[in-house]
């Protein structure tokens, strides 16, 4: 008879480092700690580094639809949601945050927890398909890619889908390792119960929240065929099992992309500007931060300088080597390697048609690819895995730290802090477009810049001659990717105003300048 014993405190620790653990015993009721030991330090050290800086850099233009969002009424919150074509399930979340605060802090605070959750299971998905070392170093590239961490520090649901997607990865692993379970009837004994529950439910409640969840849902009927083929003479079986979860699947998603259609009286998306087109830099702007631990420029393509630079090139070297390896579980190897390949794939392929090649879109697509990256330090002996992966985790903290001091995001909030201290009552503010007002708003508020004294305005043909010894202030910034018209542009359609002030860069992404009332062109009178 087998007798439990606990673990020593040296194994625990040192479980936490490799990444290695007993095998769970599944006659008896003790479940080691040690196999909670991997996941649990990983979800936290995602945490702390989400955590850090959470509400330092400003909400920009989405967010603050979030932000607008979170504080109306419910009613309203769903209508708004349906006919901007986003299902409102997520911003129902903030809604309930908001009702205890709607700092930057809080409101961002459910993408922090969700992201650092979506590190743990990518650990629970490499160990469940080449080992638990595997798992350890792809949920600790999970936990600290400046990428997945800048989407962990977003009041938006990119770490919310991922977290769902890759619950449903965890199931889809389980039923490739396990072939004649997965072609099982569910009532039966050892048919994989829990691997199609997970894989079910993330997959419904992924797409109950956002669309690009849809190419998962693709790279999974894709990967079935694998899982289809390994069951052999049980094939019918699981392919009746995969009708059976398909369904349930259709029907909680159906009513959502019904409800957008109805909203919107059949009207499809008709604004794609927030689309960088399609070219190189645009495709490296996504493959650098998603894949290669890149930070991102967020609001304009490309990426910010690389800390390392040979950190890239490791990370292509590892997950070949990862992929070499799991070709003895070519199951396994369809699974991810769908998961890794129909996203970039699919929205490739529609943004031929219409602009989608965003890098948000791209947010779950990370961790499968950095399963392969772990599986490439998986067969060393644990001295060397050891050794290897905390300088490989060392360099990937240093090559995030610069995250945190660079600005991904318009700094709308010093333009306000700007111009309440130095306009006047009486003064004129215009802004480059709508969205640009939109924005400022919010940090007017929080500034103290009295709008009711100081009229802002986003048409240029609006522009009149503030009272006699006030000031016209001009402002041109960036609020995400889209770009109505570029600065230049937009200085050439003020050049009627007459001479300006030097330009003050805020940032980045923004610049102001103002129009003393004594150097106005003549032809702004009425």
């Amino acid at each position: 008879m087998h007798q439990d014993v606990m673990p020593t405190p040296r194994r625990v620790i040192l479980c936490a480092v490799t990444g290695d653990a007993p095998e769970p015993r599944l006659s008896g009721k003790w479940c080691p700690p040690s196999l909670l030991w991997p996941p649990l330090a990983i979800g936290l050290a995602a945490l702390a580094v989400r955590l850090h800086g959470l509400g330092d850099k400003p909400f920009w233009l989405d967010e603050i639809a979030t932000l607008h969002r979170a504080t109306d009424s419910l009613r309203d919150m769903t209508v708004d949601s349906l006919h901007a074509d986003h299902y409102p399930t997520y911003f129902v979340l903030a809604w309930l945050v908001a009702k205890f605060g709607v700092s930057q802090w809080l409101l961002r605070l459910p993408s922090a927890l969700f992201g650092a959750i979506a590190a743990a299971v990518t650990y629970a998905i490499g160990a469940r398909s080449a080992g638990r070392r595997t798992g350890a170093l792809a949920g600790l590239l999970m936990a600290l890619s400046p990428f997945e961490v800048q989407f962990g520090q977003e009041a938006r649901s990119y770490t919310l889908v991922t977290c769902l997607i890759l619950v449903a990865l965890w199931g889809l692993v389980g039923l490739a390792r396990d072939p004649a379970g997965a072609a099982t009837p569910f009532s039966r004994k050892g048919a994989c119960r829990s691997a199609w529950a997970t894989y079910g439910l993330g997959t419904a409640a992924a797409l109950d929240v956002l669309n690009v969840a849809v190419p998962w849902l693709a790279a999974a009927n894709l990967a079935a065929l694998a899982i289809a083929r390994a069951a052999g003479a049980g094939k019918r079986g699981f392919w009746r099992n995969w009708l059976w979860a398909q369904a349930g699947i259709l029907a909680a998603w159906a009513p959502l992309p019904v409800a957008v259609y109805i909203a919107r009286r059949g009207a499809f998306i008709d604004d794609v500007g927030w689309a960088w087109p399609a070219g190189e830099q645009t495709i490296w702007s996504i493959i650098g931060p998603v894949y290669l631990l890149r930070i991102s420029n967020f609001v304009t393509a490309g990426t910010a300088p690389a800390v390392v630079p040979p950190l890239a090139a490791a990370i292509v070297a590892l997950a070949s080597v990862g992929i070499w390896r799991l070709r003895r579980s070519p199951t396994v190897l369809a699974v991810l390697g769908a998961a890794t390949l129909i996203l970039p794939v699919s929205l490739g392929l529609i943004s031929i048609a219409v602009p989608v090649l965003v890098p948000r879109y791209f947010v779950w697509g990370a961790a499968p690819f950095f399963v392969f990256v772990g599986a490439g330090l998986g067969p060393l002996s644990r001295p060397q895995f050891v050794a290897l992966a905390t300088a490989f985790i060392a360099v990937c903290l240093i090559n995030l730290a610069p995250y945190y001091g660079y600005e991904t995001k318009p700094r709308w909030d010093l333009v306000a802090k700007e111009l309440a201290s130095q306009a006047q009552p009486g003064d004129m503010v215009l802004v480059n477009g709508y969205y640009a007002y939109w924005v400022l708003g919010v940090f007017a508020r929080e500034a103290g810049f009295d709008e009711s004294r100081i009229r802002v305005i986003w048409k240029p043909d609006e522009a009149a001659p503030p009272p006699a010894g006030h000031t016209l202030w001009a402002v041109y910034g960036r609020t995400g990717p889209a770009v109505a018209e570029t600065a230049d542009e937009f200085q050439a359609a003020l050049a009627r105003l007459g001479a300006a002030s030097p330009t003050q860069a805020i940032g980045r992404f923004i610049t102001l300048w103002s129009y003393p009332a004594a150097a106005l062109s003549a032809s702004l009178m009425p």
